[in-house]
């Protein structure tokens, strides 16, 4: 028995709520451990799911959000040297890299993992909101298996009751009704024990493509940007030494400047 159908990517996180009022569901308190050991499993694998798949979503914007903000500040970074005399060439090298950076390699990579990684995580959680339903009915048809019982619990009583037999008519259509409700409560139980575990099983199968799709993605994208970034360096000043050595000398260079910034007569009227 199979209950799964597609879901479009933008309804996997509203749907697994909707199906499972917020709350994520709890286990059907009964006396079958098989199945509540696979509801358990279930709940562990929807938590998981829906956790990495808020985490694609923010990746992919933080990406975007990054060239923008990369982008805009090399804007700001021209605007604010803008009438400096002095040529400033690591001003538009930068600004050149940052844009391309931020019109072509960005969406070049965003499409990519929108199509190989976000779309097919999608997908999968898409068919969460069909377990929730099926978990959700199988309740209800145990709660419907509960009545029918009781009611041809009365139904016999009854009869036993009643002179000369009681209606037996009606005890026969209880027992026909505790029978139909049985079936319909075993099959869905049973399926569900069946296709929670292949459900579980099948990540790997989606997770491991979209991952090693994830680091292409990521490769191309930060080799293309290092690749920007290279024009300009060489617009930037060589210096002796590495590491510290480097960074001791650009922090000499920029407490000297602002040590002449201190010294200007506006800074010391300690107004």
């Amino acid at each position: 028995m199979s209950f799964c159908t597609k879901k479009t990517v933008a309804k996997a996180g509203s749907g697994l709520r909707g199906a499972t009022g917020g709350s994520g569901g709890s286990a059907l308190a009964s006396s079958d451990p098989e199945y509540n050991e696979q509801e358990q499993r279930f709940r562990n694998l929807e938590r998981r799911a829906m956790r990495l798949l808020q985490e694609t979503k923010d990746y992919r914007g933080s990406i975007a959000g990054m060239t923008t903000a990369q982008r805009a500040l090399a804007t700001n970074l021209t605007a604010f040297l803008l009438d400096v005399q002095r040529p400033q060439d690591y001003q538009a090298a930068y600004r050149q890299a940052a844009t391309h950076i931020d019109q072509t390699s960005q969406p070049q990579f965003d499409q990519a993992f929108l199509y190989a990684v976000l779309e097919p995580m999608a997908k999968y959680c898409g068919f969460l909101p069909e377990f929730n339903k099926a978990i959700k009915k199988r309740k209800g048809l145990h709660d419907d298996l509960e009545k029918a019982r009781k009611a041809l619990a009365k139904a016999t009583a009854a009869a036993s009751a009643a002179a000369g037999g009681g209606d037996v008519l009606a005890v026969e259509r209880a027992e026909m009704d505790v029978q139909y409700a049985e079936q319909a409560y075993n099959t869905l139980n049973s399926a569900l024990i069946r296709e929670i575990p292949k459900l579980i099983n099948s990540r790997v199968y989606v997770v491991d493509p979209c991952f090693e799709a994830f680091v292409k993605s990521q490769l191309q994208f930060f080799n293309d940007s290092l690749q920007q970034m290279d024009s300009v360096t060489r617009y930037v000043p060589q210096q002796e030494g590495q590491g510290a050595n480097d960074d001791r000398i650009l922090n000499e260079r920029v407490e000297g400047v602002m040590s002449q910034v201190r010294a200007l007569s506006i800074c010391t009227l300690n107004i």
